[in-house]
């Protein structure tokens, strides 16, 4: 992974890494013979006994996106300051795309995938019970907390340590924890306005993307003065509407993938599902992009942009899956949804990594 970032030994990176994983994939084992293919597959009840309405197991393939994701991250900064790092992996200054601009909005996205299930449906006596407004919002404002400190403490030392800002990126003063931390404020917000998040996201992106096209303000987040403390730090108060979008997109992907499946058929039928939400959100970019002629930005998180994040991370995600499915079916019954036999382990330090995503951050 580090290798192909290197820009040197792409190819033969790639050539070894589809060799290992030919090999990897002959070295697992066939499921025991069925002599009448007709027959309903053993796997399948033994995977409907063990559905619990509300349950949401560990799912390793979320645990490998999220830990991939975050190394990528940690790997990019250190690494931008070397020669070793291309320059044209490194961040765009307005309008473009590179692999440094998708770690902040993969960051939020993956945060939605694993951070609707807060929201989701919890079951009292096999009945679902939903939680109220000012409980969410509570929880918000609980999650919040430690993100806003962050950002106070990075701004705070940066100043007293006059260390160089990238003014243009989020502004004077505004910092990526402040929009992390204000996510689940809103969020809980957003859910009120109407259920559908994908509805709900979609219009947030299309309003904005409207004031940036049609409006004035297009042209005065790009060249307006820093004169007070709005305009200071107009590009991370704006593209606050664009990284919340994009944690409600990974919120509705979440909302079908998070929970257990009830059969092996509505678990097959998931990866249709993020099929879908990754050409809906290709062909979106591409209108935008080349037809509607919009150039993606990071720095205000415009519709091209977040549409653009969205399919590259259900895309990584579709493909994890993928291998998992592939994985799965050849797994004895009993291990189809409570764990794995020896040697299908999830490595630990990808776990510790998926788990402890913020400290290894920092």
């Amino acid at each position: 992974m580090f290798l192909v970032l290197t820009d040197s030994y792409v190819l033969p990176t790639i050539a070894v890494l589809a060799a290992a994983s030919v090999y990897f994939r002959w070295q697992i084992p066939d499921p025991p013979y069925r002599h009448d293919k007709w027959a309903p597959d053993p796997r399948a009840e033994e995977f409907k006994k063990s559905y619990v309405p509300g349950k949401v197991t560990a799912k390793p393939y979320l645990s490998i996106y999220r830990a991939e994701m975050m190394l990528l991250t940690c790997f990019c900064i250190l690494a931008v300051d070397f020669n070793v790092f291309p320059l044209k992996f490194a961040k765009v200054e307005t309008f473009g795309t590179s692999i440094m601009d998708l770690g902040v909005g993969s960051f939020v996205f993956s945060a939605g995938v694993v951070g609707v299930k807060a929201f989701l449906p919890r079951y009292v006596d096999g009945k679902p019970k939903t939680t109220s407004l000012s409980y969410r919002l509570k929880a918000g404002l609980w999650t919040a907390f430690p993100l806003l400190a962050l950002g106070v403490a990075r701004l705070v030392l940066t100043e007293s340590v006059d260390y160089q800002k990238h003014v243009s990126e989020y502004g004077t003063h505004w910092n990526f924890f402040f929009t992390l931390g204000f996510l689940p404020i809103f969020v809980p917000l957003g859910l009120c306005v109407y259920s559908d998040l994908r509805v709900t996201s979609t219009l947030l992106l299309a309003a904005y993307q409207a004031m940036l096209s049609v409006t004035p303000l297009g042209d005065w987040l790009e060249n307006a003065d820093r004169t007070d403390l709005v305009s200071a730090n107009r590009e991370g108060i704006l593209s606050f509407a664009g990284y919340l979008a994009i944690f409600l997109m990974g919120m509705s992907l979440g909302q079908e993938i998070l929970p257990d499946a009830r059969t092996f058929k509505e678990r097959r039928m998931r990866l249709v599902s993020v099929l879908g939400v990754w050409a809906t959100a290709c062909i979106s970019y591409l209108l935008l992009n080349f037809v509607l002629g919009v150039q993606p930005s990071r720095r205000f998180a415009n519709a091209p942009y977040c549409f653009w994040v969205a399919g590259f991370n259900s895309a990584m995600i579709w493909l994890y899956m993928l291998i998992e499915e592939d994985v799965d079916s050849k797994l004895p019954p009993e291990m189809a949804r409570a764990g794995r036999p020896k040697g299908y382990d999830m490595p630990a330090i990808v776990e510790a990594v998926n788990i402890n995503s913020l400290t290894t951050f920092l």
